[in-house]
């Protein structure tokens, strides 16, 4: 009976200790090489992230980290948001569908895919980061570090592999459009960093703080009553770039 009782409250006390589904709210911030910071904070749970810039505190952007990979502007002063299309790749339009990328994936297009991707190499050094301790990571460029990962898995961070998945595929986003963040996650998408710095640069991504207090209730959504309100399309231009 005592065995029984031991191994109920080992249960227990395992699950009281693990998360899931677990809110998190990651606050990073971005140093540029002028000295100058912008704070942004990415909420997420499950399949979505919210990212806040304290640089523009009307609009968040909103990305569902599954599916077709949408990324919205939510305007809260206008109460409208935008769907962004997705950063034109070589051989492929903005809104081309599984079929057509499917057709347009030739051995030229994966080996750009395959050059964009960062090539990290671990180190055996090792920081501490906002109180969390962290394992360091170069990517590689040319065969020399340019930029510094500090990376952590979700044992770190208290939270569940599947936020780790999001924000792994956040970074990739961001890195995907140029956002200029820094930050990167494994191809595993099993550890992403809380700091970044640029070696070439100076520029500094660095994690500030982690919360796992529940965010409200339609934090992670846009509103019903906002209205949608399409893309600008960029200017095409018809000049030849050769002359």
């Amino acid at each position: 009976m005592k065995h029984a009782l031991a191994i109920t409250f080992a249960t227990l006390v395992l699950l009281l200790n693990t998360p899931a589904g677990a809110d998190v709210t990651l606050t990073y911030e971005l140093t540029e090489a002028d000295g100058s910071k912008t704070e942004k904070k990415f909420s997420t749970a499950r399949l979505y992230v919210r990212i806040d810039d304290s640089a523009d505190e009307k609009r968040y952007l909103l990305f569902e980290a599954a599916k077709f990979f949408p990324l919205y502007s939510v305007n809260q002063d206008e109460s409208s948001y935008t769907q962004l299309t997705p950063k034109v790749i070589p051989y492929m339009g903005p809104e081309t569908m599984a079929k057509k990328a499917a057709d347009a994936y030739t051995p030229e297009v994966e080996a750009v895919e395959k050059a964009l991707k960062p090539v990290l190499k671990p180190s055996n050094k090792k920081r501490t980061i906002a109180g969390i301790r962290c394992r360091v990571i170069n990517e590689m460029l040319d065969g020399k570090p340019a930029i510094e990962h500090c990376m952590v898995n979700s044992a770190n961070l208290n939270v569940t592999t599947r936020e780790i998945i999001s924000m792994a595929r956040t970074f990739s986003m961001a890195r995907d459009r140029d956002f200029g963040w820094l930050a990167a996650g494994t191809e595993d998408e099993e550890f992403i960093s809380i700091q970044s710095r640029d070696l070439r640069t100076k520029r500094v991504f660095e994690l500030t703080s982690v919360s796992n207090k529940p965010l409200a209730q339609g934090y992670l959504r846009i509103p019903r009553e906002y209205k949608q309100v399409k893309a600008e399309k960029p200017a095409v231009s018809t000049k030849d770039p050769a002359k």
